[in-house]
């Protein structure tokens, strides 16, 4: 991962404000649907011992199920992992000039986008569903003068906090900044 002591194109005054994750609820959510997904073949196999013992006692029907167990939990481990670097390796930067956007999608692909504060044309809050408001975490969308949206903060705490210290710190670079429009 890289060092936050070391921000690529660094301004000598820059310092970060945010360093944002999704929220812990997210991961927890994440293991509790893998460690159901874990207890799957446990349910199957004590459902074929009650209703067909004569499926488990078989030798070869024995070797069999192994071998798909095992296979099953192999790939619980992977997507549970592939789950996890997403959740961890996710990372938005906030900064007092600018905002850095780092995004794992696949194994093997980061995308890093960056965009100057003073750029920076709307901040809206999102949080949808019942947890989303219980737990206080949402998305922060990010609106620039082009016609895309690049940056949205997924599933971060606090989101109106957030966005309204963006709005802040976007209106100070505007003044500090006006002749970079």
């Amino acid at each position: 991962m890289f060092k936050l002591n070391h921000l690529p194109h660094a301004k000598r005054d820059e310092e970060i404000i945010f360093l944002l994750r999704r929220d812990h609820i997210i991961i927890i959510r994440v293991i509790v649907w893998y460690l159901f997904l874990a207890l799957v073949p446990l349910f199957v196999r004590i459902f074929l011992v009650n209703f067909e013992p004569d499926l488990i006692l078989s030798e070869i029907l024995s070797i069999v199920w192994t071998l798909m167990t095992f296979g099953y939990y192999l790939y619980i481990w992977l997507f549970f992992y592939r789950s996890f670097l997403d959740y961890y390796l996710d990372v938005w930067v906030v900064t007092n000039h600018r905002i850095i956007n780092i995004e794992l999608q696949g194994l093997f692909n980061r995308v890093v986008a960056e965009q100057k504060l003073f750029r920076v044309q709307d901040v809206t809050t999102e949080q949808k569903g019942f947890l989303a408001l219980f737990f206080n975490y949402g998305d922060v969308h990010i609106q620039t003068a082009g016609t895309k949206e690049r940056f949205v903060f997924e599933q971060i705490s606090t989101p109106n906090k957030v966005a309204h210290q963006i709005s802040q710190l976007v209106e100070w670079n505007k003044k500090a900044y006006p002749d970079k429009r």
